[in-house]
């Protein structure tokens, strides 16, 4: 009877042996979910600006109702990053608060109404153009002095600045 309940004892101590070993086996591929968030950032550079010079006059003089004078500006991207070449404008900037047109040295030409010209684009990137960092592109501007029926005396021998607005 001894061996049987020797048998039996280790039955019961290997079954019970058995039976903590898994306890703890599945404790170990226990779990609890977490959840987290974290912040970083990045650095966006900046918009640079475009840098316009006149270049070369041709054609010319102009006279009220006849005659062109060709400007042609060089547009250089100054920026570290391609930009898009959006549109150009040209005009006859006047001078402060007064219609009179104004020299490229913000000199008035009293009585020369800046109005009776015409400055417009004749030659261009096409739009949306990508130009590279620090390339450049030319733009071409035509200036006429309109035919306004009036006395343009006032404009005869004068230089009016020329401005060119890119975006």
């Amino acid at each position: 009877m001894r061996k049987f309940f020797s048998t039996r004892r280790r039955l019961a101590i290997t079954a019970a042996a058995t039976v903590i070993a898994l306890a703890g086996g599945t404790a170990a591929y226990a779990y609890f979910t977490q959840t987290g968030s974290g912040t970083g950032s990045g650095s966006v550079g900046t918009a640079g600006t475009w840098t316009v010079s006149a270049g070369p006059v041709a054609g010319g003089p102009i006279y009220p109702g006849a005659g062109t004078e060709t400007i042609t500006f060089t547009v250089t991207n100054t920026s570290n990053a391609y930009a898009e070449f959006s549109s150009a404008t040209a005009s006859i900037p006047t001078y402060e608060a007064t219609t009179d047109a104004e020299t490229s040295a913000d000199a008035d030409i009293s009585g020369c109404t800046a109005s009776w010209f015409a400055a417009t684009v004749s030659n261009d990137p096409d739009l949306n153009t990508q130009i590279a960092p620090g390339d450049n592109a030319s733009v071409t501007v035509s200036v006429q002095l309109t035919d306004e029926a009036v006395d343009q005396d006032s404009c005869a021998g004068a230089s009016p600045a020329v401005s060119l607005s890119i975006s």
